[in-house]
């Protein structure tokens, strides 16, 4: 049976921004999980998917570096690379995703956009998502079994920082789409006086949802326990304290293996 429950944030509300969700994607590439992610979650608040591939400075930057060499996987053959070449794979690999992510926009009827951009990816990504409802970052995977195993994943994790509005709608957001997609919620609580708050909003899914308060403050010990999760999808509000600072926000990036969801 299929939870019922009632959104604690107005339609109005929901889309009260530029009614764009986007998602960003770059060399590390895209599945197609998070596409249809992203897509679903356009659908379910009748926004617009905007997709944004960047083309990172830094990976340009590192191979014109000297020592810098190619290595096929298959032929184990070494070949120079530097940035003409690596623009052009920038570009075919963009065309291959924008294609995927067209195709999978389309069959749900949900209204796309495509660009690309030049530049450092958090820093993008920062001023993009004051322009938008949500940013979808995909997963950067370490290897295809890590990419594999993230087709299994079961939960949804969204970090509920202290009770503002916010975070009610990042918490909104993570509920929708646990109850959608039947999957566990659990809310990792940075404020414990939030509780109450936080049970009454799920209360219609608590059979299917986790509270757990941590001391968000120790970055360390809040990135390992984000990481032990392993969700399907980790929702934050984007003026969370862990995404807010650049390095921060790179580091979940590249460490977590996960797809992150900010929300305006």
């Amino acid at each position: 049976m299929t939870a019922r429950f009632t959104s604690v944030i107005s339609p109005e509300k929901m889309n009260s921004n530029q009614n764009n969700i986007l998602i960003v994607f770059d060399a590390a590439g895209c599945t197609h999980v998070s596409m249809v992610t992203a897509t679903e979650l356009a659908a379910a608040m009748q926004a617009g998917l905007q997709a944004l591939y960047i083309e990172d400075n830094d990976l340009l930057n590192a191979v014109e570096l000297p020592f810098t060499r190619e290595v096929s996987l298959y032929t184990a053959a070494i070949s120079h690379i530097d940035s003409s070449v690596m623009l052009q794979k920038f570009r075919s690999d963009a065309e291959s995703i924008k294609k995927q992510i067209e195709e999978v926009a389309v069959t749900s009827r949900v209204s796309f956009s495509y660009s690309s951009m030049r530049g450092h990816k958090t820093q993008i990504i920062k001023n993009r998502t004051a322009e938008v409802n949500m940013v979808l970052i995909p997963a950067v995977y370490s290897g295809k079994g890590r990419r594999q195993d993230h087709l299994s994943r079961r939960e949804v994790v969204v970090v509920y920082e202290t009770n503002n509005t916010a975070n009610d709608k990042a918490l909104n957001i993570a509920l929708s789409h646990a109850v959608k997609k039947n999957q566990r919620l659990v809310v990792i609580l940075g404020d414990a006086h939030s509780r109450k708050h936080v049970e009454s909003l799920t209360s219609a899914y608590n059979s299917n949802t986790v509270i757990q308060i941590a001391n968000l403050s120790h970055v360390e010990e809040a990135i390992l326990l984000l990481y032990r999760h392993a969700p399907a999808l980790l929702v934050f509000a984007q003026d969370s304290e862990l995404v807010s600072d650049e390095k921060l926000l790179l580091r979940l990036i590249n460490s977590l293996e996960t797809d992150l969801l900010l929300v305006a």
